[in-house]
């Protein structure tokens, strides 16, 4: 087998230089539509090589590395081409090279199976340059090639769960706009509301006071009225009495002794009132003096207390101003110092990119907000993510899943580590078209016809090549060769079904599961034959042997990366 591949690789390195006209390590698809044409008679259309390449290759171009690939791709087409134009006249009853779009919706769905995408067929449909009219085979041959896979499908479903979760996100928050917009009114007319019965009060309460206002004037005008009349009654009195004392025909003016020394007793006794009243006034003054004074003194007295207290109260003030800038100081101080550390830990946890140091010190780092002057924080949760996309591309391609092969690598080139990890990319782009040719010759096993698989067991003496081939599938399987020496013992091991089924096993076999030695034996048993030497002998036996080479070559890629870490391992330690 090693001097075979040896030689297959200088042919196509052979090939490869003669269509690589101007030397660029790279084919274009026109370079490989030429190519596959001077292979193949009649080749693929172009379409149907853009649509291998995209399938196989890494980039829009073909490298030496992905030719072998390719071209089984464009086998693949090549052959089911065949097969889909006979379908396709079939149902081309009246010979016009075109079918109605019902018919093509039945073929293309009849192919593709529970993987029939409705959303791409749907936006084929009403893409096309003429929709309603006849569908030509060169319409929907590259559709009908392009098998999807369960990882499509799945990602078909999670865009219209997405969808339909938007459309429910979009209708609950136009319905709490809507409970938000009754709220804002219903608040808007509580305010209306509260603002009119204040207006209410202010209104009802200014009345109130104006009325209160008019009765207090009205009763004191009337109580000065009461006043006047009993002051008039009064003088009246007063005047009937003094008329009623007086003798009749007196006369004030006349002179009488008597009542001149009344008048000096009189003067007497009025200067001496006017100087007790002097006197009484000269004592109240001084009183009054020395209560004004005592009340001065006290006065002072308390001020003079207060001032000694205020004193105090501003030292101890000052006091503890002092001690709180000294803390302040001193704390600014250990902040400073603290995020000189995390600046330190943060630069030691990037040169040593050690995940659980890089998580911890950037959740310190933003806790205790430290400025990032060097923008090392930026680039500490850069570098985090992209060790936690190399560990998770790494572990997806320990797992050889498909789906979440291909997750991961949309994870690297979604947050643009295509750099960074262009080693990883690389190996696990070739990865991933290992496992989508695994993943596509098992859909091709299931769609396998039963009348193909009985076609294999109708041989009562076989061609050697279909022996060999079956033999070699079986010991994959992990039956001994001898036990498939004998066709009868064959026969019976192909007409099996349930879970003992010869395809149900096939397609549920795992490459790390297979027995190694079992394994180099059917690599030996089988590199004496090629595809086509096999095709043209049965076209069931060929599906089987490209399954074998195929798992033969995940099971040796498994054993190589095994041995590639432990060599690393081992000079880790050393």
């Amino acid at each position: 087998m090693g001097e075979l591949l040896t030689n297959r690789s200088d042919v196509l390195k052979a090939v490869f230089s003669q269509y690589d006209h101007h030397a660029k390590d790279e084919l274009t698809p026109i370079q490989v539509q030429m190519l596959y044409g001077d292979l193949r008679m009649g080749s693929v259309s172009l379409p149907q090589v853009v649509a291998a390449m995209k399938y196989v290759c890494v980039t829009g171009s073909c490298v030496m590395s992905e030719l072998y690939n390719l071209l089984q791709e464009l086998d693949r087409r090549y052959f089911l081409l065949n097969d889909f134009r006979w379908e396709f006249s079939m149902l081309d009853r009246n010979q016009t090279d075109c079918i109605s779009e019902d018919k093509a919706r039945w073929m293309v769905q009849a192919v593709h199976g529970k993987y029939f995408s409705k959303r791409k067929w749907e936006y084929f449909v009403t893409h096309r340059p003429a929709p309603g009219s006849g569908v030509s085979f060169a319409e929907i041959e590259v559709m009908l090639c392009d098998i999807p896979n369960r990882m499509e499908v799945q990602d078909e479903q999670n865009e219209a769960d997405k969808e339909r979760e938007a459309k429910l996100r979009r209708q609950r928050l136009a319905e709490e706009e809507i409970e938000r917009e009754k709220e804002r009114l219903r608040k808007e007319r509580e305010e209306q509301r509260r603002r009119k019965d204040e207006e209410n009060k202010r209104l009802e309460g200014e009345r109130i006071r104006k009325l209160n206002d008019d009765e207090e004037k009205s009763r004191a005008l009337s109580a000065v009225a009461d006043l006047d009349e009993e002051l008039e009654a009064d003088d009246e009195v007063a005047q009937i009495f003094v008329n009623a004392d007086e003798p009749e025909g007196y006369n004030e003016n006349e002179f009488n002794p008597e009542d001149n020394n009344e008048s000096d007793d009189d003067e007497v006794s009025e200067r001496e009132r006017r100087k007790e009243e002097e006197r009484i006034r000269e004592e109240e003054e001084l009183r009054r003096l020395k209560e004004l004074e005592e009340k001065q003194r006290l006065e002072r007295e308390r001020r003079q207390k207060e001032e000694e207290e205020l004193y105090k109260d501003v030292e101890k003030l000052a006091r503890d101003a002092k001690e709180e800038e000294k803390n302040a100081k001193n704390e600014e101080d250990q902040r400073r110092l603290r995020h000189k550390r995390l600046r330190y830990d943060l630069k030691v946890a990037m040169k040593t990119r050690d995940t659980y140091k890089l998580k911890y010190t950037i959740n310190e780092f933003k806790t205790e907000k430290v400025e990032d002057k060097d923008m090392d924080l930026i680039k500490a949760e850069k570098l985090l993510k992209e060790i936690s996309c190399r560990d998770d591309l790494k572990r997806a391609m320990t797992h050889r899943e498909l789906e979440e092969l291909s997750r991961a690598i949309e994870t690297v080139k979604k947050h643009g580590f295509e750099v960074e990890l262009s080693k990883e990319l690389l190996e696990a782009n070739q990865l991933l078209t290992r496992l989508r040719r695994l993943e596509r010759i098992r859909h091709e096993i299931l769609q396998l016809k039963q009348s193909t698989v009985a076609e294999i067991r109708s041989y009562q003496s076989p061609p050697q090549v279909v022996h060999t081939v079956m033999t070699s599938t079986f010991l994959l399987l992990g039956h001994k060769e001898k036990e498939t020496k004998i066709w009868k013992t064959v026969q019976a091991l192909v007409g099996k079904t349930g879970k003992e089924g010869l395809k149900r096993r096939c397609i549920e076999c795992k490459p790390d599961k297979i027995n190694v030695t079992d394994a180099k034996r059917a690599q030996t048993l089988l590199e004496k034959y090629e595809l086509d030497e096999i095709r043209d002998v049965s076209a069931g036996a060929a599906t089987f042997y490209v399954w074998s080479i195929t798992m033969i070559e995940e099971l040796m890629d498994i054993i190589a990366r095994k041995e590639e870490a432990a060599a690393a391992k081992q000079t880790e330690e050393t």
